[in-house]
């Protein structure tokens, strides 16, 4: 939808400008010395750089924050702000956050959380250039933030999310990173497309945009401080990450792995990650170091095994995103395995898929393991179903045979499944093949289609998985990934 950027209908909309600080208000320390170090100004001092904002049909309002440096912003910091939007919900059409551009995408994404059951903009910007050098972009970000915080008059369509607004671009807030240090289109969403462009005209693409809230207004105020971000890289050592686990209270760790969610096999460096999730009962949640992609647990050996350890997928998460909202779930006080199941659910539009996940242990050497029933969760659609893939980790045969095929045919509702039955009728997901050598395998199968087929949501997933060979099988743990979208 286009909209100009005039005033249409006479009415004056109404925003709350929020200034905490960053590039957009710094000043010499020294009036007059452009030598002297940058500090944030008052507002008092600032508003002479933009005389263009008298004249925008618009009333705005300020209120100052302690102001910082965004390099010292805070997780109470961010409560701060939520509780400023909350005591002047009711007053004003939107809100506008002037904010330092090293930490925009952490508060964007903090406040896509603590603002719960949001109907109404919530527009972060800033600059790279402060707002008194000739060449600075902060006019033309904050009269861009202002007038898409105030939409109606404007003819533009509702945005009811914290954005970024950055070079004309207007960016999913708990989406975007930082992409540069010093350009002007410092910010972006490698792995969702711009809510809106401006140029001559405001340009916004209403089909990426989340719908308004129906239910009342409320915030958060709770996020669990005892969590960190830690790069996986070559090298590591099961050591290291010890050190890294035992850190004194420690609730809650992102890992950046690599591709599609790969990490060392080291039977140490494992030993370590199941000793943190089942002694330490830490949360432990896997994104990708890539910009762009997901990851996609299990898809290879090397991040099978941390499935199979509790290791969450964080699916296509930003790194601000995933830390955020394990600040967010943990802080609210839920059980863990609600956290994992959280996790891998869309929330506040910040992945693009979500993740159900069925397991089932069997340490027994058996020819037919009929698994327990699985309730399918009330958020699960049929509809969306974009991939489905079984996993059978630690497959062996008897102790005796040193070599041959293992074979497990995998029935999904249908329990009178035996060795006899057709493999071929609709209700076999398929049948998982590997040679065995005298070591574990682990087997993988994609079943998206047979999947789809039989799911039935109103009943729970019941598997009976069956050796195919001559001798019985033991394995570990069956494991059924079901990805579902969320547009």
């Amino acid at each position: 939808m286009v909209a100009n950027n005039t005033a249409s209908n006479g009415k004056k909309g109404k925003v709350l400008m929020i200034y905490t600080g960053g590039t957009i208000g710094m000043l010499p320390k020294e009036k007059g010395n452009p030598l002297s170090p940058l500090v944030p100004a008052t507002w008092e001092k600032l508003q002479g750089f933009a005389p263009v904002l008298e004249n925008l049909p618009l009333d705005v309002e300020l209120q100052e924050m302690k102001l910082i440096d965004s390099s010292d912003m805070h997780p109470d910091y961010w409560i701060d702000i939520a509780r400023v939007i909350r005591d002047n919900y009711k007053k004003f059409d939107g809100f506008v956050i002037l904010h330092g551009t090293d930490t925009m995408t952490y508060t964007a994404t903090a406040l896509s959380f603590l603002l719960e059951n949001l109907d109404k903009p919530v527009i972060i910007t800033g600059s790279q250039l402060s707002i008194g050098q000739p060449r600075s972009d902060a006019v033309q970000n904050l009269v861009t933030s202002l007038t898409i915080a105030a939409p109606e008059g404007f003819k533009l369509p509702l945005i009811p999310e914290v954005c970024i607004c950055f070079n004309n671009v207007i960016l999913r807030g708990n989406r975007a990173r930082k992409v540069s240090s010093s350009g002007y289109s410092g910010f972006a969403t490698p792995n969702y497309p711009p809510l809106g462009e401006a140029g001559e005209h405001i340009e916004i693409n209403t089909k990426v945009i989340r719908k308004s809230s129906t239910e009342g207004f409320f915030i958060n105020e709770t996020l669990e401080k005892k969590v960190m971000l830690f790069d996986i890289f070559p090298g590591i050592s099961p050591e290291i990450l010890n050190s890294v686990f035992s850190i004194d209270g420690l609730k809650g760790i992102v890992f950046r792995t690599y591709g599609a969610g790969n990490a060392p096999t080291d039977p140490d460096f494992l030993k370590e990650i199941e000793r943190a999730i089942n002694k330490k009962n830490l949360a432990i949640v896997n994104i990708t170091q890539c910009p762009q992609g997901m990851v996609e647990m299990g898809l290879y050996d090397a991040s099978a095994t941390l499935s199979r350890l509790g290791v969450i997928s964080g699916v296509n998460m930003t790194p601000e995103a995933a830390l955020v909202k394990m600040m967010f779930l943990l802080g609210q006080g839920y059980d863990i395995e609600i956290v994992k199941e959280q996790m891998q659910k869309d929330l506040r539009g910040e992945q693009s898929i979500n993740v159900f996940n069925f397991i089932y242990e069997n340490r027994k050497a058996d020819k037919v393991y009929k698994a327990p029933a699985k309730q399918l969760p009330a958020s699960f659609d049929k509809n969306k179903i974009v991939s489905a893939n079984i996993r059978i980790d630690e497959a062996t045969l008897p102790e005796e045979v040193k070599q041959g095929e293992i074979g497990l045919a995998v029935f999904m509702n249908y329990p009178a499944a035996d060795e006899n039955t057709d493999t071929s009728i609709p209700q076999c997901l398929g049948i998982l093949k590997g040679i065995y050598n005298g070591k574990s395998i682990n087997l993988i199968l994609d079943c998206t289609e047979q999947f789809k087929q039989i799911i039935n949501p109103d009943r729970p997933i019941q598997l009976t998985i069956i050796a195919k060979n001559e001798h019985t099988v033991r394995w570990d743990g069956a494991f059924i990934s079901v990805y579902t979208s969320v547009e």
